[in-house]
């Protein structure tokens, strides 16, 4: 069987159809592209209704027998793929599913036992980039989000089986591990572990790596925010978080269920800074959420000129099926669409500050993918983004002179004698 998956929404979900395509893969099956492909594997996302919309649009496109609809929309919405005709309707994707799918084409005129005989050529890697999830679900009860009907509770992967399947990546030449969840800071709460202890575990494997932690929540964060500062302290953790704040008004925080203050968010972001200088953050952010005023939009504006953020993500309200959320006033689409340019621009101006502090400096990079062109892309040992001219090889290590920066990343060139060597 020839199968494409085709993925939308966050890190888990593209860790999630990683999964699946390397269970396909071990019971002989075959990934191609789309037009060869005997099975079609959608991966949804539900978080905002922008989001269905383009994904309803594209599952239209596709719709056949070959088609298998999976992930969050049809977990957690599933009456709107309903209308959409395809083969099979699927929950969030896991190794488990992946036999599903197999034996659900097990009879097709282009089975397994063909497609075995060839020979497969190992294609050239445009990213050596892993994702390992570490946690399905989470325990948070934001009001607005829909996630949690899909991924349920928090269920943590053991830590042994995190570390193997880290090994085995490393061992494959993956250079960045991406551990993902929907709350990386929750992660352990249910089987007597955490985070920290986690990165300490994956820190010690032996190789040439780097391990970028995923998105974690603030009220996650601050339980054990001491161990995972000691954690990020380690040469192969990127000194890098994602702490989403959403709001910077306390009331707007309330009524989100978001279970901290704005107070809590700055003391953390300040301890970090303060322990690891020269960290970076990104953060989220909705506009227009229900009931959020002027003066609400207004202290958001100034958290982040207060925090300065080197990445804001900016959602604007998307009301979403069955959450308590919705059942409050939606507010027109424009005054939404306003807050959101006028802090998009914000975090532009800010980006475009922060990224200027490296013009002329000498960094230590590490080339993770492959560019537009004649272009590489490499990461800071604080998870800055750097495009490279020319082909210095994936995985390889350098100095780099940093010669340009915008609000998205840095250029930068590389020197002969800036050539090192990467030690386990």
């Amino acid at each position: 069987m020839r199968f494409h998956i085709e993925t939308y929404g966050c890190t888990s979900n593209f860790g999630n159809s990683s999964q699946v395509e390397g269970a396909l893969i071990s019971l002989g099956h075959l990934p191609s592209a789309i037009d060869e492909a005997d099975v079609i594997i959608v991966n949804t996302c539900a978080v905002t209704e922008k989001t269905e919309r383009k994904i309803l649009k594209r599952l239209s496109q596709l719709e056949d027998d070959r088609l298998i609809i999976a992930g969050c929309l049809t977990a957690a919405i599933p009456s709107s793929v309903e209308q959409i005709n395809c083969r099979r309707r699927l929950g969030v994707l896991t190794r488990s599913v992946a036999m599903e799918i197999a034996e659900s084409f097990s009879h097709s005129s282009s089975g397994t036992p063909s497609h075995k005989k060839r020979i497969q050529v190992k294609p050239i890697p445009d990213s050596l980039c892993g994702i390992i999830n570490i946690a399905e679900g989470c325990r948070g009860k934001c009001s607005y989000c829909v996630v949690r009907r899909a991924r349920g509770n928090l269920v943590s992967l053991d830590p042994e089986e995190i570390e193997e399947r880290a090994r085995s990546m490393i061992e494959s030449g993956i250079v960045e591990l991406q551990l993902a969840a929907q709350d990386t800071g929750a992660y352990g709460l249910d089987i007597g572990s955490s985070l920290p202890e986690l990165l300490t575990k994956i820190a010690e494997i032996p190789g040439k790596f780097m391990v970028r932690v995923g998105m974690m929540n603030p009220d996650t964060a601050h339980p054990v925010l001491r161990e995972l500062t000691e954690a990020l302290r380690c040469p192969k953790v990127y000194k890098f978080l994602h702490l989403p704040v959403q709001s910077g008004s306390d009331e707007v925080l309330q009524k989100m269920c978001r279970g901290y203050r704005v107070d809590d968010y700055v003391r953390i972001v300040r301890l970090l800074r303060e322990k690891l200088p020269g960290i970076s953050f990104a953060t989220d952010v909705i506009t227009g959420f229900p009931g959020e005023t002027d003066e609400d939009f207004a202290k958001t504006l100034k958290l982040m000129e207060l925090v300065r953020p080197d990445k804001i993500n900016v959602t604007r309200y998307s009301r979403r099926p069955r959450t308590p959320a919705a059942e409050r006033y939606n507010m027109p689409d424009r005054i939404k669409k306003e807050r959101s340019r006028r802090l998009t621009k914000l975090w532009l101006d800010i980006a475009s500050e922060n990224n200027r502090r490296y013009l002329g400096k000498v960094l230590k990079v590490l080339v993770t993918e492959r560019g537009r062109g004649r272009t590489m892309k490499a990461r800071t040992e604080n998870y800055a983004g750097v495009v490279i001219r020319g082909s210095p090889p994936l995985g390889s290590l350098h100095r780099t002179k940093i010669t340009g920066s915008n609000s998205f990343y840095l250029t930068g060139m590389i020197y002969p004698s800036f050539l090192v060597s990467i030690s386990p």
